[in-house]
C-alpha cells in the first residue's frame, strides 16, 4: 500500500507531534497485553506434555523470543532516540522499514509457541498484526509529511516487513543515547519475563488452581 492510499484510510488521521505516535504504540501494546493474559490463563494445549511436538514448539518459542529481543535491542542502537525526528536509513533500517516491530512480532510468535498451541499462536500473531497496522500506517503518513520525497524514495527502496539483506549499509559512526537503548532493553525484557509467567500459569492449571476453559490444538 502506498502513501497516498494510506492517507485515504478512515482510521489514519494526520499527526503533527511524534509524541502522539509514541502514545499510540503504548496504547496498542497495553491492549495486546490485556488480550494475551486472560487467553493464556484459561487455555491449555492438546499436545501431550513431553511429546515431540510439545518439545519442538517450546524450544522454538524460546529461540524466537531471544531473536526478537536481540533484534529490538540491536535496532535501537541505530535510532539513538531520533525515531520520528530524523529519517533513519542505516543498519537494520537500511534493509527493513520496521525492524523494531518485526522483532516484537518474532518474540510474540515465540510466546505463542510457548503455549504449545498452534491456535493460540495464530491468534496472537493475527492480533498483533491487526493492532499495529494502524500505528505503522500513522507513522508512515507522519514521516511522509515530514520528510517528503526523501521518505518516498526510502519506501520505494526499502521493504516494509520482509528484509532485503543486500541493501545493508552501516554509518561511519553511531550516535547512541544510552537512555533510549536502556528503555528498549527494559521493554523487551517483558518478553523474557513472560516465559516464567507462562510456565507458572501452566503449573497452576495442572494443579487445578486455574480453570481450563479451552483446550486448543
Amino acid at each position: 500500500m502506498n502513501i497516498d492510499a494510506i492517507a485515504e484510510l478512515p482510521y489514519v488521521q494526520p499527526i503533527a507531534d511524534a509524541s502522539v505516535l509514541l502514545k499510540a504504540r503504548m496504547r496498542y501494546t497495553r491492549m495486546f497485553i490485556a488480550l494475551l493474559i486472560p487467553i493464556v490463563a484459561v487455555t491449555a494445549s492438546r499436545w501431550p506434555e513431553h511429546s515431540l511436538s510439545h518439545e519442538i514448539m517450546q524450544w522454538s518459542g524460546h529461540v524466537l523470543i531471544v531473536i526478537g529481543v536481540l533484534a529490538r535491542i540491536f535496532s535501537s542502537l541505530y535510532i539513538g532516540g531520533r525515531k520520528n525526528d530524523d529519517l533513519i536509513s542505516d543498519g537494520p533500517f537500511s534493509i527493513l522499514r520496521n525492524p523494531l516491530y518485526v522483532g516484537s512480532f518474532i518474540a510474540i510468535t515465540g510466546l505463542g509457541l510457548l503455549t504449545t498451541s498452534v491456535t493460540t499462536t495464530a491468534l496472537l500473531c493475527f492480533s498483533f498484526a491487526f493492532c499495529y497496522q494502524f500505528t505503522v500506517a500513522r507513522e508512515e503518513l507522519f514521516l511522509h509529511r515530514k520528510f517528503g520525497m526523501r521518505y518516498e524514495r526510502y519506501t520505494q527502496r526499502v521493504p516494509r516487513w520482509i528484509p532485503r539483506f543486500k541493501l545493508w549499509q552501516n554509518p561511519g559512526e553511531l550516535n547512541v543515547k544510552p537512555y533510549f537503548v536502556l528503555r528498549t532493553i527494559l521493554d523487551s525484557s517483558l518478553f523474557l519475563l513472560a516465559i516464567p509467567l507462562l510456565e507458572t500459569m501452566s503449573e497452576l492449571r495442572e494443579q487445578g488452581i486455574l480453570p481450563t476453559l479451552l483446550t486448543l490444538p
